[in-house]
């Protein structure tokens, strides 16, 4: 029996955040259309949380980790930890996170 997954989707033109419940072993969209401006809203995943909207730097931060392959998935170094590696607060820890986890990134 599958589980379906509430998947946190951001359009980062808008600045909007919405989840939708997929069941992952059929299907897992990497986006989906934004319902305010008709772009792009990425699948940031199960456990992104989105900043309000008129936080302007915070998106920007979730901007350019974006951009560098990082969709808020879980980082673990190693197969036997469980916890896993927390994201950046602000773009000066984003800048030094995307360096140094950058075998980590995404290559969608």
């Amino acid at each position: 029996m599958s589980i379906p997954y509430n998947m946190a989707f951001a359009c980062l033109d808008c600045c909007k955040s919405f989840k939708r419940e997929f069941n992952l072993v059929k299907e897992y969209p990497s986006e989906l259309t934004c319902s305010d401006c008709g772009g792009a809203a990425y699948n940031f995943g199960r456990h992104f949380k989105a900043p309000k909207r008129s936080d302007k730097k915070q998106w920007e931060k979730i901007i350019f980790l974006f951009e560098h392959g990082f969709r808020f998935q879980k980082i673990r170094i190693d197969n036997t930890e469980h916890d896993s590696v927390p994201y950046p607060n602000n773009m000066r820890e984003a800048k030094e996170f995307v360096i140094k986890y950058k075998k980590y990134a995404l290559n969608i």
